[in-house]
């Protein structure tokens, strides 16, 4: 029996959260909703983004389990920015390219699974990006960006594997979009094989009955539109739908592994080529106040 996504919003009974002693509320907050608690815990071994190029990465109040018997996994991830990718070229000879970082990120995410496997899609928004670019930590190859009808393009930039494009528009269709801005604008989005994910900047505040509230609206009605629009789907490069399998060169983004954040947006030019102008700026007024004082009596 295939089970789907209720279209009411069913609300997390969040009464733990406030009249529970604080030392104990999130313990009780996941008994009462058939959740399973962690304070912290090794990563979990998902695809993406954040699971597979953040690097010793740990997690902190993890709640996991089923919700309307599908699996719903909330929490936050710490790691060091960095990752690998290994490809086969056309010759069959295997490549790995990796990159590593000292920098730590922080991460709030939320964690759904959906009937198909799909293409490697990336939703990065325009709205949480940092002064240098894009919060995701992983350089995606910007030539994979596609582009979307109507506003959609200000809100989010959209990623798929070259040669999925058509794949991709048959996901993101216009109501699907439209729920993506109105309901999780200020955060990014992942398809990964079966498992649709939602990035935060920061970490989630799990004491907060608000955060709760917020995600079990985004799971009933964007993850029940999300489910709707994929259940069809089937890539035909491999052999039938039974095999709910998509082929090699769609499961995962090509990236560029030239730096930790790749994407060149029109704030980080602005920032570059200013930095750039105030450096020459500097050095010019400085040697010529040298050859004044050298020529001054």
């Amino acid at each position: 029996m295939t089970i789907v996504y209720s279209q009411a919003v069913p609300q997390f009974d969040t009464t733990p959260l406030t009249s529970s002693p604080p030392e104990t509320a999130l313990q009780a907050f996941a008994e009462t909703n058939a959740l399973h608690y962690e304070t912290s815990a090794p990563a979990p071994a998902y695809g993406g983004a954040l699971f597979e190029y953040l690097e010793n990465a740990s997690v902190s109040d993890r709640f996991s389990g089923e919700v309307g018997g599908r699996l719903f996994d909330v929490g936050t991830v710490t790691g060091t920015v960095g990752g690998s990718q290994s490809r086969t070229t056309s010759g069959g000879v295997q490549i790995t390219s990796s990159f590593t970082s000292t920098r730590r990120a922080t991460h709030g995410y939320l964690v759904i699974r959906l009937d198909r496997a799909l293409p490697h899609i990336v939703l990065d928004a325009t709205q949480n990006d940092r002064t240098f670019g894009s919060s995701i930590p992983m350089p995606i190859a910007q030539d994979q960006r596609l582009s979307l009808e109507g506003d959609f393009d200000n809100h989010f930039r959209l990623y798929c594997p070259t040669g999925y494009e058509r794949d991709a528009l048959y996901v993101m269709t216009p109501d699907l979009m439209a729920l993506l801005i109105d309901d999780a604008g200020d955060l990014d989005a992942e398809i990964v094989d079966d498992l649709f994910y939602l990035y935060s900047n920061d970490a989630f505040d799990v004491a907060d009955p608000a955060l709760w509230q917020r995600l079990a609206s985004i799971r009933a009605v964007l993850g029940a539109k999300a489910l709707s629009q994929t259940e069809n789907y089937s890539d035909d490069r491999v052999a039938g739908r039974a095999a709910n399998a998509v082929g090699e060169d769609g499961r995962r983004l090509r990236q560029t592994f030239i730096a930790a954040d790749s994407s060149m947006t029109p704030r980080r030019l602005l920032f570059i080529v200013g930095g750039a102008f105030v450096l020459i700026f500097g050095v010019v007024i400085t040697g010529f106040v040298l050859i004044w004082g050298a020529i001054s009596p």
